[in-house]
Order: structure tokens, then sequence, then C-alpha cells
């Protein structure tokens, strides 16, 4: 079943994504998860850690705005850091928006006057890396020595971080949907660089733009273990007169697993979309 597809409105895609997926897979328990002394977990218990000393960012996690299958607010950040980004709007947080040159300002209202429906995930196509961070399907990260993996459970993204010292390609790479991903530690924070990305990207819902002259920072943080904050820098000179953050708030899923996604099955919502008016 196509999950939403974006342009078909959220309503259609919170409610697939609120699907159980105790309906796939049977309830088993999360390992090591620290508990109160009534049993319950312990979220705001320290953040754990690999055999290095790094922060571990294992995990299942959704969207705090979307946690446990439950809408609610993004959560607004302190003074001074950066404003949340939306899934329907990245730069929903800006009060005077976000600073587009005038073509991507003039692309941004033809997206939005064709109801979206020329987002790559109303497509089967990958959403990219902010409606990925955004979307309220659960995704899975697996931490490693050498790289990170996170499995979006929505249409099935896999990403890959290399943190095994490797530069981002200078070779005038082919351009991916996903860019090229390197990451390195400053302290406790994961910085990950990504270039190399395709033409003609989507950052929202909205059709905010992003081209392949972008480059995208991300600073993974996880304050404690059932926090993980995502600040993200979109650098791309080419669609914005200057550099923009924007924080992801995410929160650990217990007892529970990402559930197949198979975008083109059965998928007849573009037929039936149509501009708005």
């Amino acid at each position: 079943m196509k999950t939403g597809c974006m342009a078909a409105g959220l309503i259609v895609l919170l409610a697939a994504a609120s699907t159980p997926v105790s309906a796939q897979w049977p309830s088993f328990p999360t390992r090591n998860v620290p508990k109160l002394p009534d049993g319950k977990p312990n979220v705001d218990a320290p953040a754990p850690r690999t055999a290095d000393g790094k922060p571990d960012f294992t995990g299942l996690w959704d969207n705090a705005w979307f946690h446990g299958g439950k809408v609610a607010p993004p959560p607004v950040s302190p003074p001074g850091e950066p404003p949340a980004s939306t899934f329907g709007n990245v730069g929903a947080g800006f009060k005077d928006g976000l600073p587009f040159r005038p073509w991507a300002a003039d692309l941004l209202k033809q997206r939005k006057a064709r109801g979206t429906r020329d987002n790559p995930d109303a497509n089967c196509l990958p959403m990219g890396i902010m409606q990925f961070h955004e979307q309220p399907q659960p995704r899975k990260i697996i931490q490693t020595p050498d790289v990170i993996v996170i499995l979006y459970e929505g249409n099935s993204g896999i990403r890959q971080i290399f943190t095994d010292g490797r530069p981002s390609p200078g070779n005038d790479p082919q351009p991916w949907w996903y860019g090229y991903s390197t990451g390195k530690w400053e302290g406790d924070t994961l910085v990950v660089t990504t270039t190399g990305l395709r033409d003609g990207g989507w950052l929202d819902i909205n059709g905010s733009p992003l081209t392949e002259a972008a480059k995208i920072t991300e600073r993974f943080r996880r304050p404690n273990y059932g926090t993980l904050l995502i600040d993200v820098t979109i650098d791309d000179p080419k669609a914005y007169t200057a550099p923009f953050t924007v924080r992801v708030n995410q929160r650990i899923i217990l007892d529970n697993e990402i559930i197949e996604f198979i975008c083109n099955e059965n998928e007849k919502s573009v037929q039936h979309m149509v501009d708005n008016k």
C-alpha cells in the first residue's frame, strides 16, 4: 500500500503510518533498557556508549511530533538554538521564511500549485534526506565503528554514513538521491557532511528546492537514552541566499520493529491527484 502519496495529504500518510508494527512482528523486548524504580523505561537515563566510548545511536526512532502514533506539535527549541523543522515545511520555524533566491521561490509556488504531485515520494522515488528525517514512519539506526546505516521504513530507504576516515568524493561523482555522506566525531557529536546530491530535490512536502550545489551538514546528538537531536544545516548557494539550520527531534521506540514498505505495490494514488486551483 502506498502510504501517503505526499500530495494526497498528510492525513492519509498519518493514517497509514499509524498501523501498529506489532501486526507484522510479535512483540519482542528491547534489550538493556534502563528502568525506573516502577519498572517503566527511564528515557532520561544517560545515553548508551559503544566500546570505544562514543554515544551509540543504535535503535528504532520516530519523530517527536508523531511519537507513538500520536500527532503533536514539534518541541520548541530553546532560545538561540535552531527551530524545529516540519515534514510539510522545513522553514516553518523561521518568522520570515527561508532565504529563497527568486527562481527558487517561484519554483516552490509552482510545486504547491500542482498539489505537490511531483514530489518524488508521491511517485515512489526517494524522498531525500530532510523528508526522510521528518516523515512519521520510523527509522532504524545500526552503528558500527566504520559505518552507520539508517534503514527508513518509508519507501524502504537505505542510507550509509561512513565514519572510517574516508574523504567526501572529489572526483565529480555520479549524483545520488541521498548524496555521499561521511561522518567524524567532535566530542559526543557526530558531524555528517553530505555532497553529490541530485538536482531538483525537495526538502519538504511543499517543495522547498534543493539543487546539486547543496552541502548538507548534520550534527547528531543523543543527550539521553530516549532522545536523538539532529541539527541540519542546508548550504545551497544556488537556491538560497544564505545557509540555514533546522532541528529534527526524535524519540526512541521500544519493543517494536520496522516493517516492509514496497511503495509501488498496488499504488493507485497518483492517477487521482489533481492540481490546486
